[in-house]
């Protein structure tokens, strides 16, 4: 029970309806939070497998193709899909099963690396270089070959 004094303000407070900033949803303030940290369809959650955030309404479709990835295990040197990994390292043995072989399976060069990556490319200056003055050049050029000609349609 509110006294009569009071009852404005806990409508105000309480009850009125507003909307949320996020989804536009109309809802009595006092569920408002609630909303907006476990029900909102536009509140920002991130994917289990890769931590990418994003709206919560993209989220399945999302962790739907990330969790296809692969990774390489670096026990067993499979590639493993991100959705299972977790139970495949609760199980692995570590030892290479080659019983099936597959198109998918690793290279035998990959099996003494372990789960290293390649490293990046080299960052040439002379290359970036070069790609700067040749884009600059092009740039120039083409001003020139395409500028336009004032037009004589003048009659004297």
């Amino acid at each position: 029970m509110i006294p009569k004094k009071h009852a404005e303000e806990h409508f105000l407070n309480t009850h009125a309806p507003v909307a949320c900033s996020l989804c536009s949803e109309t809802m009595e303030r006092e569920i408002l939070a609630i909303h907006k940290g476990e029900n909102c369809p536009q509140r920002i959650v991130t994917c289990e497998f890769c931590e990418f955030p994003l709206p919560a309404i993209d989220l399945a479709e999302h962790q739907e193709v990330c969790g296809n990835r692969t990774e390489l295990c670096s026990l067993c040197n499979k590639y493993i899909r991100l959705r299972e990994r977790y139970n495949h390292e609760n199980r692995c043995t570590g030892v290479p099963d080659d019983i099936v072989g597959t198109s998918r399976d690793v290279r035998p060069a990959e099996r003494g690396q372990g789960a290293q990556r390649r490293p990046p490319p080299e960052f040439s200056k002379k290359r970036f270089l070069f790609t700067i003055a040749i884009t600059g050049i092009a740039v120039i050029l083409g001003s020139l070959l395409f500028q336009r000609k004032p037009e004589n349609n003048q009659m004297n």
